[in-house]
């Protein structure tokens, strides 16, 4: 089961997307395989080192330190 913790509201239909028998999505998880997130400024020492993914629910990507996620 893939694991992907949220930052933000996400629109519940957006969530619904994730079939709850392969994704446990929450706010509040631990060791977490993804991330999502909307407006929320990620910083790269709180991004654990189990995350292999971050999504944007939105445009642009000025909240994500884009080259560091990528050399990690």
């Amino acid at each position: 089961m893939f694991k992907i913790q949220t930052f933000n509201k996400i629109a519940v239909k957006g969530l619904e997307r994730f079939d709850r028998d392969r994704y446990e999505v929450a706010s509040e998880i631990g060791t977490p395989h993804a991330i999502l997130l909307r407006s929320h400024k990620i910083q790269t020492e709180l991004v654990p080192n189990s995350v292999l993914g971050i999504a944007r629910a939105g445009a642009g990507l000025n909240n994500m330190p884009v080259a560091e996620m990528t050399n990690r």
